[in-house]
């Protein structure tokens, strides 16, 4: 490392604290970012600068295209490896190169156009404290003008392919265990943030950060376009990842799925300017499996495939339609459709396009273009998961004959498996990648696996059974200890009935011998006191004295 702080210069290019020694950025297992999607954009940044500030190592071939478009151009590395292959690289343009730590630099005129396209991960030296991405983006915007054009990727580490990259590491650079981690603690949180504190447009990157092949805005990026831009060519590890990402895309969106974001100042096309300007850059701008540029900007147009999704997820009609116009379009013009994919195709004002012209011959006739292109749409029906209204269970295969069958075409699966390996072979010696969505049926399947397979159902039913019989027990166990239960409640319930009569009874003799006696006792006493000499004349004599005296007292 370099130990001092004041500037100096070495070797055509300028030296600042924080220089690396025997250590390259553009070889790295780390690949730089590159592509024509990023060499777009980095054109439209750079065309007409004053002062362009290339932020971090670029691939030099998208170096290329941007050195001299500018007035000015300074290229900040941190290390020396890379700064003297850069200064003897432009040594004949005006390309000033600077190695050491992007915190420790600072210009002598500020940039009106800054190009960070491997984002913060590498500009900083990996001894000194770690660069925190909202520290550097402060820093960076000290370095440029107010209204300067920029262009910034920020890697995306909660999406689902980047999370399997970093699983299984594809990288067969023999350096590829000596790589330093990314000094970005601090991660915007979501391309909302990244973009609010640049002041800037967010894009999304599918299906890699470092060389995409498409870069939408969220509001013009539906799930359908990025699984067909999210089919990597690299391994059939990524391939396979396709039903995860679709469920992903679903659950989280189009932005927090994707591998990394891109937010740009100064690009967005405004009045007066169209998309196809050089600088300025539409919602939607990717490349075609054959690698032709594809911008689909209109907000009256949409893909083929987003149609045909939305179609499967609710009926039949609308798909069995868009499968007529397809066969029809392709029977009008074969030429025209010959070398392109089922996500290569728009819908312009509810009318098939070919978003591109390509030279590839995926088919000699009109039938096969048509079959091949309905049986890429199986396979995105396949692998994505849509639901679709036909009988569950059909693979990739039948799902195609299904859909030749809705506008009365008649094929077999032999025909589909023909024409797909011709248009395989086709796309394969074209550099184009084919959709991959194979199913294993059973007359492919190894026949020890399908053994196993039995083997395990047979047991999986027996469990089933024995689980049967014992809920029978139960259930049978059950009523037998509810009628018993009940049983005995009705020989309680009839021994208390016959307690009560009992008392009831023994109460009613009781009170009925008490009230004989009690009604028997006036006739003895008059027939015991009748007896007595006198005693009914005196009873005489006292009643006449009481009438009398009654008398007396109502006068």
């Amino acid at each position: 490392m370099n130990d001092i702080d004041t500037v100096s210069k070495r070797d055509a290019y300028e030296i600042v604290s924080g220089d690396m020694y025997d250590w390259s950025d553009l070889t790295s297992a780390d690949p730089c970012p590159r592509g024509p999607v990023l060499t777009r954009v980095a054109v439209a940044t750079a065309s007409d600068a004053a002062h362009l500030l290339v932020v971090g190592p670029h691939d030099l071939g998208l170096l290329d295209a941007v050195v001299g478009l500018a007035s000015r151009t300074t290229l900040v590395l941190r290390t020396h490896t890379d700064a003297k292959l850069a200064s003897e690289r432009y040594a004949d343009r005006p390309v000033d190169v600077v190695c050491g730590d992007l915190r420790s630099w600072t210009p002598d005129q500020p940039a009106d156009a800054v190009l960070a396209l491997d984002g913060f991960g590498r500009v900083s030296s990996i001894d000194a404290a770690p660069a925190d991405w909202h520290t550097i983006s402060v820093h960076l915007a000290r370095l440029a003008t107010r209204d300067s054009r920029l262009a910034v990727v920020v890697p995306n580490p909660g999406s689902p392919l980047e999370q399997l990259r970093a699983v299984a590491p594809e990288a067969s650079n023999e350096d590829a265990d000596w790589s330093f981690p990314i000094h970005d603690r601090a991660h915007p949180r979501s391309l909302v943030d990244a973009s609010a504190r640049l002041g800037g447009r967010g894009y999304t990157l599918w299906p890699d950060v470092a060389a995409p092949t498409l870069a939408a805005a969220p509001d013009a990026c539906s799930a359908a376009l990025a699984i067909a831009h999210g089919r990597p060519a690299d391994t059939a590890t990524l391939r396979e990842l396709q039903p995860a990402l679709a469920q992903t895309l679903d659950t989280l969106g189009v932005a927090a799925a994707a591998s990394g974001w891109l937010v740009t100042r100064g690009l967005a096309p405004s009045e007066g300017v169209t998309a196809r300007s050089a600088d300025a850059i539409g919602s939607v701008l990717g490349v075609d499996r054959s690698g032709n540029e594809t911008s689909w900007n209109a907000p009256d147009r949409s893909w083929l495939v987003e149609a045909m999704r939305d179609s499967a997820r609710r009926d039949a009609s609308g798909l069995r339609n868009r499968v007529r116009r397809l066969r029809d379009a392709v029977d009008g013009d074969p030429e025209r459709w010959r070398g392109l994919q089922v996500d290569e195709i728009g819908i312009d004002a509810d009318r098939l396009v070919p978003v591109h012209d390509s030279a590839a011959r995926l088919g000699d006739s009109a039938d096969e273009i048509f079959l091949g292109l309905l049986d890429e749409l199986a396979a995105f029906i396949c692998v994505a998961g849509w639901r679709h209204p036909w009988p569950a269970g059909r693979g990739r295969d039948e799902l195609a004959v299904l859909l030749a069958a809705t506008v009365d075409t008649v094929v077999t699966t032999a025909d589909v498996r023909r024409v797909r390996e011709r248009r395989e072979s086709a796309l394969s010696s074209n550099g184009m990648t084919p959709v991959f969505a194979r199913r294993t049926s059973p007359a492919e399947a190894d026949t020890s696996e399908l053994r196993k397979l039995m083997d395990e159902n047979e047991a999986l039913r027996g469990q089933v059974t024995w689980f049967k019989q014992q809920m029978r027990q139960r259930q049978t166990m059950t009523h037998e200890v509810r009628t018993a239960a009940r049983r005995d409640v009705a020989a309680l319930n009839g021994r208390i009935k016959e307690l009560e009569d009992q008392l009831s009874a023994q109460q009613t003799t009781s009170i009925t011998r008490a009230a004989k006696r009690a009604s028997s006792v006036p006739s003895r006493a008059r027939a015991r006191l009748g007896r007595v000499p006198g005693a009914r004349r005196a009873a005489r004599l006292l009643r006449r004295a009481l009438g009398a005296l009654r008398r007396a007292v109502r006068r």
